[in-house]
């Protein structure tokens, strides 16, 4: 009776364990199965504008080309004046125009030298000051025209133009518009690697000074040249004179800015391909300027697999070429046979790169026979816009602005008022637009953020183009998150 006794308590004691042990797991199952109470806090952060500041754009000046004087043969001299137009917002604020000191221009008293353009803090909205020059010209060495815009003054700039090959020459052109000395070095990348210029290192531009270096001088012999462009203490300006003889006949000048940041994602918008032509991407020779193509640099440390869309501006068609970078190596792919009209280039990457396409008019697109062209245009990467943008056009013949929405999900709706009248433009989903201007005048731009722009002129022997680019970060709008 003991055992039995023992047993009997040895049993409740079982059955009181297996029952808390039942409604432990019954409350873990309740647990889950009942969903938990949610709590998210969004992270406080605020848009702000920066105190404004003096804005400050900077305009190369008149071309220049060696060679013009035969008794100062390494002398680049002017050769003839620059047309200026400025816009701001609002309009009619007052702005001064600063001319910079060129010493090595020995024409700088008849043709002109560069200019900053400045407005002072509160006459101008943030970032709503620009200013595009262009020229025309022609000599028994060149001939063409050339269109810029007037840039920031920055750290570093990348320069995806020109060439040194024989009937090829550049000039590099260094302005400091700041009360303060830039130390710049001034790196050239080539189609087989960088190249070793110690002379460009350490390069002292004295404030309010233009300096000009011959791209030949510092890397001779490159067919398809990139130029980093970095400085210390003052910022720098950056642009690229280019000019191409063919035989003994003139055959175009561009006046190029710097393109967008390398990146793994780059729009080239309003590439203008004025004539029918070209030659396949898989052609082994590529060689000469008379065939539409993109420069493709990669700085990095490794190879980059890159794809190539060339689009219609009409939205219809297009083609995808594929091409692999090799790091610190310049590449022209050739955009294969293309038809007259204006195209948009996207460049996907695995790596950053730069990039800028080239095209020409005159001649004939892919005959080893064709006649010289007669002017070509480089047309660099943009970066996104803000919401709002001011243009100044230059003149030039049939001023277009072109516009580039990268948003596969929504169409833009653009509004651009010039001389007093105000037009809205739709840019469709993952499309462009293009739209007339007034030469000699502005236009100012709203609901464009995020697009890409660039303003094109074209000709029956005329080519030029500059790219629409944002304000830097110290214009731009920033993100506070407070702690």
């Amino acid at each position: 009776m003991a055992v039995d006794r023992r047993l009997l308590r040895f049993g409740a004691r079982a059955l009181a364990f297996v029952a808390a042990a039942a409604l432990a797991v019954g409350t873990v199952a309740a647990a889950a199965l009942v969903p938990w109470p949610e709590h998210r806090a969004e992270v406080p952060s605020l848009e702000v504008q920066p105190a404004e500041s003096r804005q400050l754009r900077v305009c190369p000046g008149p071309l220049l080309a060696l060679g013009e004087d035969p008794t100062a043969a390494t002398t680049a001299a002017s050769v003839g004046s620059a047309d200026l137009v400025t816009a701001t917002e609002p309009a009619g604020a007052t702005l001064e125009e600063v001319p910079l000191e060129a010493p090595g221009n020995p024409r700088a008293a008849e043709d002109g030298s560069p200019v900053a353009i400045a407005a002072e803090p509160g006459g101008v909205d943030a970032g709503m000051l620009a200013g595009a020059q262009s020229q025309s010209v022609e000599s028994e060495s060149i001939s063409g025209l050339a269109a810029a815009a007037c840039g920031e003054a920055v750290a570093e700039s990348w320069l995806v133009a020109g060439a040194t090959s024989l009937g090829r020459s550049g000039l590099v052109l260094l302005s400091n518009p700041s009360a303060v000395a830039s130390t710049v070095d001034v790196r050239v990348f080539g189609e087989t690697g960088p190249v070793e210029a110690p002379s460009a290192l350490g390069i002292i531009v004295p404030p309010g000074t233009q300096r000009v270096l011959s791209l030949a001088g510092l890397a001779p012999n490159l067919t398809s040249p990139v130029v980093q462009v970095t400085a210390t203490g003052g910022g720098i300006a950056a642009s690229l004179v280019h000019s191409v003889v063919v035989g003994l006949a003139p055959a175009g000048i561009e006046l190029t800015g710097a393109t967008s940041a390398p990146g793994t994602r780059q729009v080239i918008p309003g590439f203008v391909v004025p004539q029918s032509g070209g030659i396949e991407p898989t052609e082994d020779h590529a060689d000469g300027d008379e065939h539409p193509a993109v420069r493709l640099f990669a700085p990095g440390d490794g190879a980059a697999e890159v794809s190539i869309g060339v689009v219609p501006e009409s939205g219809s068609g297009g083609t995808t070429i594929a091409a692999t970078l090799q790091p610190g190596q310049v590449v022209d792919v050739p955009l294969g046979v293309l038809d007259a009209g204006a195209y948009t280039i996207r460049i996907e990457s695995d790596a950053p790169v730069a990039a800028a396409a080239r095209a020409t008019v005159g001649g004939t697109e892919g005959q080893t026979d064709a006649s010289a062209p007669s002017d070509l245009a480089w047309t660099v990467a943009t970066a996104p816009l803000l919401d709002a943008a001011v243009v100044a056009v230059p003149p030039g013949p049939s001023p277009t602005l072109h516009l580039v929405n990268p948003d596969a999900d929504a169409a833009a709706e653009v509004t651009i008022s010039s001389g007093g009248s105000e037009r809205t433009v739709t840019v469709p989903a993952a499309g462009s637009a293009s739209v007339q201007l007034v030469a000699g005048a502005s236009a100012v731009l709203r609901g464009t953020e995020g697009l890409h722009a660039t303003v094109s002129f074209a000709g029956d022997e005329e080519l030029a183009s500059f790219g629409v680019q944002p304000p830097g970060p110290l214009d731009s709008p920033i993100r506070v998150y407070p702690r």
